[in-house]
């Protein structure tokens, strides 16, 4: 995490493996974070700092990361340019659009 006024990193939070990308939620109380390697996605709680679920079945997660109007849903951009479609109350992959 970091103190954005302090512009200094305040604490690190254990994902997995290569992170690259990730997006608060709209209300603030979760990042998102994508990790290449394992082809996941970590949820970490904004006010624990802890990794709370880890969503699998996506391909090699970049940076975009975007969140439906409702909230309801993550919208995460794959390697292969697909967009997978991630329900946040289950925190699983429920579809894929693919190019």
């Amino acid at each position: 995490m970091v103190d954005v006024a302090a512009r200094k990193v305040t604490s690190e939070v254990a994902v997995g493996k290569d992170p690259y990308g990730a997006a608060l939620t709209p209300d603030g109380r979760f990042v998102y974070s994508g990790n290449l390697k394992d082809n996941s996605l970590s949820v970490i709680d904004t006010g624990s700092l802890k990794v709370v679920a880890t969503v699998t079945g996506l391909n090699e997660p970049r940076q975009a990361i975007a969140f439906s109007a409702d909230n309801a849903h993550a919208y995460v951009l794959n390697r292969d340019l697909s967009v997978a479609v991630v329900d946040r109350a289950k925190n699983a992959v429920v579809s894929t659009m693919k190019p």
